[in-house]
């Protein structure tokens, strides 16, 4: 009687470890997937920040400090706040590279690219001439175009980042998360599709 107590005893605990093992696992593997969602994510953001930065005036490409300097009209201004953004969003994505899990790390990424959206659209408007070879209306084009071939890939990074937080919420897995420090990763749902 006092063996086969042992033994049921012995068999699950030995059933607890097992499944304890695979979840963590489970865990590690689903981490890993937004890791590498969001590493595909991250070209695609990367082509939109090259295209916005080669679109600043060469001026504003190679001292900052002079041109903040300078006095500015309605266009110096629009630039100024583009290359601000930009620099914002080139912040806010290395964060992001480094922490594609964080949620914080996320949201500064979904609002950077808000202000820089905002931002390309005030300097197509206000300091592009009308007569620019390209015109704004390419510019615009080139600049919808990135967005939407991002769009795929924002929507696996999301969908792997919502797998990896039904998992980390999940009883009984949850207590393996709480004890192994897995928190809930950060989505770009409300980042913009070219308004």
């Amino acid at each position: 009687m006092v063996g086969s107590t042992t033994l049921w005893w012995i068999v699950g605990v030995a059933l607890l470890l097992f499944w304890g093992i695979g979840a963590y696992n489970r865990l590690v593997r689903l981490r890993a997937g937004v890791g590498k969602a969001f590493a595909a994510l991250d070209e695609q953001l990367v082509r939109q920040l090259v295209c916005v930065q080669g679109c600043l005036p060469e001026s504003m490409r190679d001292d900052t400090a002079a041109v903040l300097a300078e006095p500015q009209d309605t266009a110096s201004a629009a630039w100024a706040r583009l290359q601000a953004a930009s620099e914002q969003f080139a912040v806010a994505l290395a964060q992001a590279r480094s922490q594609p899990i964080d949620a914080p790390v996320m949201a500064r990424l979904v609002m950077s690219h808000e202000a820089l959206r905002a931002a390309w659209a005030g300097a197509l408007a206000d300091a592009v001439p009308p007569d620019a070879v390209p015109s704004a209306d390419r510019l615009q084009a080139r600049w919808l175009r990135l967005l939407h071939q991002s769009l795929p890939f924002r929507t696996a990074f999301n969908e792997s980042a919502q797998a990896y937080n039904q998992a980390v919420q999940q009883f009984p897995a949850l207590l393996l998360a709480r004890l192994f420090g897995f928190r809930p990763a950060g989505t770009v749902t409300r980042m913009a599709e070219g308004r």
